[in-house]
């Protein structure tokens, strides 16, 4: 096999270990698996940047290492959100040690939508695993039914995603 192919092989690979790893993302989030967030997803030092939060103060949200992102996501429930990426792309540096991910989002709640950008770096793990050492939301834009009260549970997404699911609302390893 000529090195050029390898080389392709290899980035053909790790484009793939990231897809895995920016979809089990949302897969968590919207099942409250703060362990899968830690220990599949982040990376140990990963930083975590959530822009404008909280919401209207014009202040950035900064979360190092799994202590801080465990307090943030853990309370998250998943009653009331799922989320879905869009217009992603993937991008590997020319020697396969990083990986840039940028992608818009859609977040359906029970009384209506936001949207925004995730922009992240992963890096390898050594093991064919890919995590993201950086990880900025962006939430930008959002509506809301005002006629709906917003109450929890929420009305119609009490469940979470994983209810019926085959694998628990995740991808199987």
């Amino acid at each position: 096999m000529s090195q050029d192919l390898e080389r392709r092989i290899a980035r053909l690979e790790a484009i793939e270990a990231v897809r895995y790893a920016f979809a089990r993302y949302f897969h968590a989030i919207d099942n409250n698996k703060i362990d899968v967030l830690i220990n599949e997803v982040f990376a140990p030092n990963c930083v975590v940047e959530i822009a404008n939060y909280p919401p209207g103060s014009g202040k950035n949200l900064l979360l190092q290492g799994p202590d801080q992102i465990t307090a943030t996501y853990g309370p998250i429930p998943a009653d009331g959100h799922r989320h879905n990426p869009a217009n992603t792309s993937i991008v590997i540096n020319d020697d396969i040690t990083e990986a840039y991910v940028t992608s818009y989002f859609v977040t359906t709640i029970a009384w209506g939508n936001q949207g925004g950008i995730y922009e992240a770096t992963f890096v390898p793990m050594g093991d064919g695993t890919w995590r993201a050492s950086k990880w900025l939301v962006s939430s930008q834009w959002g509506w809301r039914l005002a006629d709906i009260p917003m109450q929890l549970p929420a009305p119609y997404l009490y469940d979470p995603p994983s209810t019926g699911s085959h694998y628990g609302g995740m991808q199987p390893r």
